[in-house]
């Protein structure tokens, strides 16, 4: 593959992070949490996917003194709580579910009603508690554009992977890159 073709592909691929700042900032994270929130019916997979997503990279971002820090890790245990509940729900419909597979406890219409209205309940709640979070934690980075200020002023290191057949000034070291204003 010649190296035009491998910058192409590179360059139009849309499932890769195009810069290190959309990796700092999380932009696959925030996209992933966002097509889960529109699921309009979430796994247990999905809740447990969710709660990975909001203490990831985009967490190490946010701009918080001390009292605020332990603010967003109540909230934050919160949500893990109503998640808990949502779980056990699951466990709940899965015993029931099993039960019923066997002959033993047949499971009513109304009773199925009831789960499902439990369950959408605790999702609603959850998406609610999520979007919340989200944006308390996202306008933090806009107090006073600290956030885009920490990324502004911070060097970053550039690795061009792929290209270690051409010949650059510094051959294949990594190069600094400094992104002050």
């Amino acid at each position: 593959m010649s190296f035009e073709d491998q910058i192409s592909n590179k360059m139009f691929q849309t499932d890769s992070e195009k810069t290190f700042i959309d990796k700092v900032l999380a932009r696959q994270d925030s996209e992933a949490i966002r097509m889960l929130m529109k699921k309009p019916k979430l796994t247990r997979t999905d809740l447990l996917e969710i709660l990975y997503l909001l203490s990831s990279v985009e967490a190490k971002l946010l701009n918080y003194g001390e009292w605020d820090r332990y603010v967003i890790l109540k909230f934050f245990v919160w949500i893990r709580e109503f998640v808990k509940v949502a779980e056990q729900l699951f466990d709940y419909e899965d015993d029931l579910m099993k039960k019923d597979k066997e002959g033993k406890k047949p499971l009513t219409p109304r009773a199925r009603q009831l789960i499902d209205n439990n369950q959408r309940l605790m999702e609603h709640n959850i998406k609610f508690l999520v979007d919340l979070y989200l944006n308390i934690g996202r306008t933090s980075l806009s107090v006073g554009a600290t956030g885009l200020m920490e990324i502004l002023k911070n060097k970053y290191e550039i690795v061009y992977p792929g290209a270690g057949g051409v010949n650059t000034p510094m051959g294949d070291q990594k190069q600094q890159v400094n992104m002050r204003t």
